[in-house]
């Protein structure tokens, strides 16, 4: 039998949700379960609703799950915004004076006085979540050595003293609960593989990806909710060599990642919409002097400043487009944590080869997404280089020489015999400035051809997921971290017999042409889930296929629900199923 628990952790920021939930998915990822979770929190420094959702298996799961099997709420207001998540037949956990609601009767409810415990028998308000741990670990049947192992490990370097603090914390909360819950619980901690599981955050896997992908140069400033990738480089770039640079803006970032590179180093700098929007100017740059560079956009709610912590898919249009003139990029998406850790090397590789500015498109949900990740991914080595002219003695070099293939041999600064221009002016092959119309024709030209050529080369081959039935007439396309959420909606429709194929791309532009026109040419109706107002994949794939779309938008700070997705393939069904009937005379 499968197991699937799903367990989330709500309260106030501050009161050490994330940690609780963190400590259950770093256990499980020990044991050798598999995990995914999402976070959400305030913008606010301290205070306002936070709650994190894991989602433990014996099998890889792509998405955190929907309803919950066990709810912990440590205040009123996260029992109020939470409760109608909590399945009929769920648990809750929640603080002694909570007012909970009797309805629906299958569920099981504990109320204890978290708070309390830790102001009178801890001395502390602020060991009520390590209580709330304990009592957490005694209803799920967690071995108390596992969580006392991570306990040392975390609080050990703060003293002995705070590691006994929280020691006992534990174990008020643990004996506690063994004196109000006696239940049977069938929601017992799962038993793994036994062997451990890699665990890490997206913008973990970016930053270690982008360090085994021969990176050494980042530059960035902080902004939510890219700043953890910046962090972790700091911590680890320069043990192999590498530099980290806190800019003063975001301008300065990207322009430093250009002289980086330029110099012939692999560079990258990370960021969210606010950030690319400002380095637009020289994304430009980068496209028009042939200069590689990746840039991390983790996408958040806006415009503008907008809801800096919450997820939104609603940079693609400005991925892709983003630039005054025709400033062609690289742009992948990945789906998944694992995803983060393997594509982002490939996103150099291409980069450097095609020597182009290329957008490596996440977003919140996925950047703090905790997730079992299998370790042979770590084993990757640059599988492209970036293709260098020799030294010459004398003459003119071409730096933008105009031929048959893509690119042209770049040159290291002070590479013998190669000297040339550089600029952001429109040039002719030496690089010189010139701006009639015959060259701004030819250069342009150019630098599109990469995009056919990135097409065809076997490097960005495979980069589609599949799910559902090859031969169904309901289609289902998406992008990003809405991959998880459609792979469980396809699931539940077939549960209720209705056929659907999914496709994700994740590189999107150029797009995988080919991929993409078989699988529209094979179903009747296509389905584009998305978080974003107005579709946007959806508008790219009809101007570019002319096909039509049914769009499902999504703009609440969260990520989409697979009943969401079932709910249009399920109104979409009917419709097919009306105009057969139709045809035949029979109409409902």
């Amino acid at each position: 039998m499968t197991y699937d628990f799903t367990l989330r952790v709500a309260g106030e920021s501050g009161e050490g949700v994330i940690t609780i939930g963190e400590t259950i998915a770093r256990i499980a990822a020990r044991e050798g379960v598999h995990l995914a979770t999402f976070r959400t929190f305030p913008a606010e420094i301290k205070g306002g609703p936070c709650m994190i959702q894991i989602r433990l298996s014996d099998r890889k799961v792509a998405y955190h799950g929907e309803k919950v099997d066990c709810l912990v709420t440590l205040n009123q207001q996260a029992l109020d915004e939470n409760l109608a998540d909590l399945r009929e037949e769920g648990i809750l956990l929640c603080e002694a004076e909570c007012d909970v609601p009797m309805e629906p009767s299958s569920r099981t409810a504990y109320q204890l006085p978290f708070e309390r415990l830790a102001v009178r028998e801890i001395g502390s308000r602020i060991s009520k979540n390590i209580v709330v741990l304990g009592a957490l670990a005694h209803l799920l049947k967690i071995p108390k050595n596992r969580i006392e192992e991570f306990l040392a490990e975390k609080f050990a370097r703060k003293g002995q003293a705070i590691l006994e603090h929280n020691r006992k914390a534990l174990e008020t909360g643990m004996r506690v609960a063994e004196v109000k819950i006696s239940a049977k619980n069938p929601f017992k901690f799962p038993k793994g593989a036994g062997q451990r599981r890699m665990l890490m955050t997206g913008n973990e896997a970016i930053a270690l990806g982008a360090t085994m992908a021969g990176m050494r140069y980042f530059f960035g400033y902080p902004i939510t909710p890219a700043s953890e990738i910046m962090e972790w480089l700091a911590l680890h770039l320069p043990a192999v060599g590498g530099k980290v640079l806190q800019t003063e803006d975001e301008i300065s970032a990207i322009c430093g990642v250009a002289g980086a590179s330029w110099a012939g180093g692999r560079a990258m700098t990370a960021t969210s919409g606010p950030g690319v929007s400002l380095m637009s100017e020289a994304l430009g740059l980068l496209s028009m002097a042939e200069i590689p560079a990746v840039i991390v956009d983790s996408q958040r709610g806006g415009p503008s400043t907008g809801m800096p912590t919450k997820t939104e898919q609603s940079d693609l249009l400005l991925a892709v487009y983003g630039s005054h003139g025709d400033a062609p990029r690289l742009v992948i998406a990945p789906t998944s944590v694992e995803d983060c850790l393997s594509l982002i090397g490939l996103t150099f590789d291409l980069a450097e080869k095609y020597q182009m500015p290329a957008i490596f498109l996440v977003d919140q949900a996925l950047s703090a997404r905790l997730e079992t990740v299998d370790p042979n991914t770590v084993k990757r080595a640059p599988a492209a280089a970036r293709l260098c002219a020799e030294g010459k003695d004398g003459g003119n070099f071409a730096r933008y020489r105009l031929s048959d293939l893509a690119v042209s041999p770049a040159a290291i600064p002070g590479t013998e015999g190669c000297e040339h221009m550089v600029t952001g002016m429109e040039h002719d092959e030496f690089g010189n400035f010139a701006c009639d119309d015959e060259t701004h024709t030819a250069m342009t030209v150019k630098r599109f051809r990469k995009l056919a050529a990135i097409e065809a080369d076997p490097l960005s081959q495979g980069l589609c997921s599949y799910f559902g039935d090859s031969n169904a007439e309901i289609g289902v396309v998406t992008w990003g971290s809405s991959a998880g959420p459609v792979e469980e909606a396809i699931k539940v429709a077939k549960e209720r017999g209705i056929s659907v194929r999914g496709i994700v791309p994740k590189i999107l532009n150029p797009l995988p042409h080919k991929e993409l026109a078989t699988f529209f040419q094979s179903v009747k109706r296509i389905i584009v889930p998305e978080l974003n107002f107005v579709g946007q994949l959806a508008s790219l794939l009809r101007s570019t296929y002319r096909v039509s779309t049914i769009n499902l938008t999504k703009i609440k700070g969260v990520p989409l629900e697979p009943s969401e997705i079932v709910s249009v393939i399920l109104e979409t069904a009917a419709t097919l199923n009306v105009r057969r009937a139709s045809r035949y005379g029979t109409a409902r």
